[in-house]
């Protein structure tokens, strides 16, 4: 069409000096059918904008970023609400639609109100408000365990909307509680058609949502009788093979013969994994990721893919064209940024605002605390970075304070030797001169809850000989090059050193010692504590080992049990700490 273009553009101004009057009708002629060609060939692309977002984690009040010497907050549902209906607003003549990857519950203290009697949902309130056309399960929505979901998702199912939660991969057992809300017409769906029109065209757009493997891993402790294709539970490790083809059948299906024009596929999964994914995925146009935390953007396969970082400080946006002719997918404009930062600029929406504030406080009443949650109880002189490296500034800051406050409240004869955790399950940094309230402290280790579904699991002790002791270090700082989640965070006073060169759980972990004594020289058992959540991975780490890391968690008289002693919890720990020691980190 562009050749015939270009040839009327030279018929248009022939080489003669003189025109006749039907020449020139001719001309007039030829110019509206160029103007006409040239508006279908603007026609046949379509634009359109997804705005998106992954791993909010319930941060509905923002993070604190350092800025200089200071610091601003990003995020927050009310600055992303307005942010959202702003661009709604500019984009009003086109087509627009939201997408979350999950993670969207579990992080904050206001994760306590989905699984209260209470009968809002404000996570998923926010979805609705906002008009997002897809969100999907990670990890995180199953920390309250299947009773928990099962709490979130009644709720959900209240709202008599046509919002469902769409998991591709996502199967349960014969006879699960949760099987009722499964269906192609019910709140959780395989895939979702949407028809959508504006001035500038109409697409008829198909919506998947999955799980990746490692969200299945981390998850796998929690999830009971969900399983997700892709990864096998009871060997606890990926079959890409599986997904991969679930994934082509479905795309296949959707585009032949559902007759949809592009398929978007919102990943609870990222960097390598979903990179993985798309390169042998066949029609896919987007993949929305999560679940790493970091900002990405890449096209592989011809496949977009883009992810935001977390906690809502930035909001994703995706300014697209589809070529009806081509029926492909591009870039609106390379040079773009594919975020926006949510930055404290930007003003809050009111209603969301007042509807935060009332919730802060019903929050910290629900975790039956009595305190103000706004009131700050630690500023670091130092700033505490958290990442997976070992040692790690964070994790050390994290289990440091968590024994020394435990063993102060222990009989002197019932000390705790060391205190074990993963980076996985801290979940931010302390920034030098930033001052931390209560339930900034709590959002430093937010993961998992009670029995009681209150936010926030149990701290536990119990007795591994120092053989075990020596495997658990081994295990955790081997697989970090698997998966970050269980990068180690250990309490200081328990140190090793690393071959880089050395043979996982032969000699790669050397020299440890416990209070600078040789862990080899202690004949004795060692008591170690840690928070609930890892002690439920413990039957994960033996399958993924294959039996090689098998602990076995004794009380003080040497016998195996699960009967383990309760103390307060980790931000319960930390918070007393720092308040006693006001200037000490």
């Amino acid at each position: 069409m562009n050749q015939i273009i270009m040839y009327k553009q030279h018929a248009i101004f022939p080489l003669f000096k003189v025109e006749s009057q039907s020449m020139k009708n001719q001309k007039i002629l030829i110019f509206s059918m160029y103007l006409l060609l040239s508006s279908v060939v603007i026609a046949e692309e379509i634009p359109f904008t997804i705005f998106h977002t992954n791993d909010l984690h319930s941060h509905f009040d923002g993070v604190k970023v350092p800025v200089g010497s200071s610091y601003e907050k990003r995020g927050g549902f009310a600055r992303l609400t307005t942010l959202i209906s702003d661009l709604k607003k500019k984009k009003s003549n086109e087509l627009i639609f939201g997408i979350d990857a999950g993670d969207f519950f579990a992080g904050t203290i206001f994760s306590g109100i989905a699984l209260s009697k209470d009968p809002a949902f404000p996570e998923y309130q926010f979805f609705i408000e906002n008009q997002y056309s897809l969100i999907t399960l990670g990890n995180h929505e199953f920390d309250a365990q299947n009773d928990g979901l099962e709490i979130m998702l009644s709720k959900a199912d209240k709202y008599k909307m046509d919002f469902p939660i769409i998991a591709t991969n996502l199967y349960v057992t014969h006879g699960s509680s949760l099987k009722k809300y499964l269906g192609e017409d019910k709140l959780i769906r395989p895939y979702l058609i949407r028809e959508m029109k504006s001035k500038t065209g109409n697409l008829r757009v198909g919506f998947l949502g999955i799980l990746g493997p490692d969200g299945c891993l981390v998850s796998r402790s929690t999830r009971g009788d969900v399983h997700f294709l892709g990864f096998n539970d009871e060997k606890s490790k990926e079959d890409m093979d599986e997904l991969v083809l679930l994934l082509n059948n479905t795309i296949e299906n959707l585009k032949k013969q559902k007759k949809v024009d592009i398929v978007i596929l919102s990943m609870h999964g990222g960097g390598k994994e979903s990179h993985k994914l798309a390169s042998r995925l066949n029609g896919l146009d987007v993949l929305i990721s999560g679940h790493t935390h970091k900002q990405e953007f890449a096209i592989v396969n011809n496949v977009i893919i883009n992810q935001t970082g977390s906690y809502g400080e930035n909001l994703g946006v995706l300014e697209l064209l589809f070529n009806k002719e081509k029926k492909q997918v591009k870039l609106k404009d390379q040079k773009n940024s594919h975020v926006i930062t949510v930055s404290d600029k930007i003003a809050e929406d009111l209603i969301w605002k007042k509807r935060i504030e009332n919730w802060r406080k019903k929050s910290f009443e629900l975790m039956n605390e009595k305190t103000n949650p706004d009131e700050i109880v630690f500023t670091p002189k130092n700033s505490y970075i958290r990442s997976s490296k070992i040692p790690n500034p964070m994790g050390e800051l994290v289990t440091k304070s968590i024994l020394t406050q435990l063993n102060k409240n222990l009989p002197i004869n019932d000390k705790v030797d060391a205190y074990i955790t993963s980076m996985g399950l801290v979940r931010t940094s302390f920034h030098k001169n930033i001052p931390y309230s209560r339930a900034e402290i709590f959002e430093a280790v937010s993961i998992g809850f009670d029995s009681k579904k209150v936010p926030g699991v149990d701290v536990v002790s119990f007795y591994l000989t120092p053989k075990e002791v020596k495997l658990i270090i081994g295990f955790m700082e081997i697989y970090t090059f698997i998966s970050t989640s269980f990068s180690p965070a250990i309490s200081p006073n328990l140190s090793f050193k690393i071959r880089r060169w050395g043979i996982p759980f032969i000699n790669r972990i050397h020299d440890i010692t416990l209070d600078g004594k040789p862990l080899e020289e202690f004949e004795r058992n060692i008591k170690i504590a840690t928070n609930r959540f890892v002690v439920l991975n413990i039957e994960t780490v033996r399958k993924i080992t294959r039996g090689w890391v098998d602990l076995n968690p004794k009380n003080e008289k040497g016998e195996s049990t699960e009967n383990y002693p309760i103390h307060p919890k980790e931000y319960a720990l930390m918070t007393e700490h720092f308040l006693a020691n006001p200037n000490h980190y």
